[in-house]
Order: structure tokens, then C-alpha cells, then sequence
């Protein structure tokens, strides 16, 4: 198996797609995989199995509700920025929206729009958490909860927009590369799954030295 450098990644992109949207795009990848990482620890700490809620209430229940709070507002904040539009105000802004514009083939530009448009379709919900209180306090939201309620967000919405995200990019990148990203794919050796491990062995050692007392 053979791992390359960011930056041969990046100039891969480059030297296929173009300075300007090879760019573009590798900094949309890195953000991408960077976004499923933070939601693969999120699943493999609470979104698997109650047992292993158990276990992290048991170990600290509060460190691990900020974890799990933290962790669901970073996922949906970097869903937000994937989807923003591409300029704000006189700024410009990196998202999936800057993509089509930098297209050449007519008929591409309009396949990566029409998944830009159902990626952003999917990410309301994401956006809307945003602004009305992950990024901003919103004073009506924050004055009367029930009479300006926020939309629910499940995991399955999540994994909705992720998947909309991967679409746009995996389409650019099978019609430059002829392969796809398996960004949920991820492999975990060094994060959450090696931590509730290490608590599950750790709480097995304290029950076996209480027994021995």
C-alpha cells in the first residue's frame, strides 16, 4: 500500500484539474475527510451501542457530554461551511459552490451544480443550527425556544449530508482520476474506538483488583 504526502495529493489534483480548481478542490477534500473523522469519533463513541454510553457515563458523564455535544456542532458547523455560498459580502468564500464556475465542460459543470444544489438542500438543517446558535445567538431563538423552534437533526440526516458531499466530489474526481474517495471509510487507530478499549479494560482491571480485596 502505498501513502502519499498532502502535498503530492494536492498536486495530483493540480496537475489533473487545473491550477485553480485542483486548488479549490484539494482543499475541499482535506475538509471533507477531516469532516467524516470528526463524525466517525462521534459514532464510535455514541452512536453504536448503549453499552458503550454506559461506559463513558460511568468513566466522567460530563466530560463526555461536552465531548458529544462539541463533536455533533463541529460536524454540522463544517457541513454549514462545505454549503456556504461562495462569496459573502465582498469575501470569498471555499465551498462546494465555488466548484461549478471553475469548470470548463459545459455538460460537467452542470452535473457537479445539480449535486451542489441537492447537497445544499440536504444541509439545511446543518445551516440553520448554525445560525441560529452554533456560530450566532440567535435573540429570538435563545428568548422563546418553543415559539422558534429549531429544526431536529438525526444521525441519519447527517449521514445524509455527508453523503451529498461525497457526491459532489467524487464526481469531479471520477471524471479526472476515474476513481473514487471512500471518505467514511476511514480507518481508526488512534482515536475513539482505541479509547473505549482501553476504559473497557481499565474498568475489567478495577473490577478484578476490587474482587481480589
Amino acid at each position: 500500500m502505498v501513502t502519499r504526502s498532502m502535498d503530492e495529493v494536492r498536486s495530483e489534483y493540480i496537475s489533473v484539474m487545473g491550477q485553480e480548481l485542483g486548488a479549490s478542490f484539494y482543499e475541499l477534500h482535506r475538509k471533507l475527510v477531516e469532516l467524516h473523522v470528526l463524525w466517525q469519533q462521534y459514532r464510535h463513541l455514541f452512536g453504536r451501542d448503549p453499552d458503550t454510553v454506559h461506559l463513558l457515563n460511568r468513566t466522567s458523564g460530563l466530560f463526555f457530554k461536552i465531548v458529544q455535544d462539541e463533536l455533533w456542532d463541529s460536524v454540522l458547523l463544517g457541513v454549514s461551511r462545505m454549503t456556504d455560498p461562495p462569496t459573502t459580502g465582498k469575501k470569498k468564500n471555499l465551498t462546494i459552490q465555488s466548484l461549478p464556475p471553475l469548470i470548463t465542460d459545459t455538460e460537467l459543470r452542470g452535473e457537479v451544480q445539480n449535486l451542489c444544489d441537492k447537497a445544499l438542500t440536504a444541509a439545511d438543517f446543518a445551516r440553520e443550527h448554525r445560525n441560529k446558535r452554533i456560530a450566532h445567538q440567535d435573540r429570538d431563538y435563545l428568548s422563546n425556544r418553543n415559539f422558534v423552534p429549531l429544526s431536529g437533526i438525526s444521525r441519519t440526516s447527517v449521514e445524509e449530508m455527508l453523503a451529498a458531499l461525497r457526491a459532489v466530489m467524487n464526481r469531479l474526481d471520477l471524471y479526472f482520476r476515474d476513481s473514487a474517495v471512500m471518505y467514511e471509510k476511514f480507518v481508526d487507530e488512534s482515536g475513539a474506538r482505541l479509547l473505549v478499549q482501553k476504559l473497557r479494560k481499565l474498568e475489567r482491571l478495577q473490577g478484578a483488583a476490587a474482587s481480589a480485596n
